[in-house]
């Protein structure tokens, strides 16, 4: 937005890691850290993917985003979904209703649902919070071979 301060996505940075079906973890991370500390980097949010589901916000992605929220509140969550329509979303929880929602959920088990009553998370790419531009950016992938 012309006139306000803006964070601007420079680098993607793509970690080692572990996956299951349902899961993925960041492995080593240190060496994340290492390669934002040497390009000046801070962390904006993060992205996955739902291989075989639409783009949404699955309750992991949601008690994962929250931690990402608490530590920069601009923060947001990316998810492609390669089968489906839209193919990405750009996603942020509500505040204070979904940060609220999710810092108070009990629930051990990966997925459960929340208060389908509430809106915990909303689209960040609407123009309010994300404004979707052409530009290059840089690509790191640390994942080795």
């Amino acid at each position: 937005i012309p006139g306000q301060e803006a964070l601007v996505m420079t680098t993607l940075i793509i970690p080692k890691q572990s996956a299951t079906s349902d899961t993925c973890v960041t492995e080593h991370e240190e060496e994340l850290f290492v390669e934002q500390m040497e390009r000046d980097l801070i962390t904006l949010g993060w992205i996955h993917t739902h291989p075989s589901q639409t783009c949404f916000m699955s309750s992991l992605d949601l008690h994962t985003q929250c931690s990402y929220q608490l530590m920069l509140p601009e923060a947001i969550a990316i998810v492609c979904s390669p089968r489906h329509e839209p193919r990405f979303g750009i996603f942020r929880l509500t505040d204070p209703m979904g940060i609220d929602t999710i810092q108070n959920c009990k629930e051990k088990s990966a997925f459960h649902p929340h208060d389908d009553s509430k809106v915990i998370y909303a689209n960040a790419s609407d123009g309010s919070h994300v404004v979707l531009a052409n530009y290059d950016f840089d690509i790191i992938d640390i994942r080795g071979t």
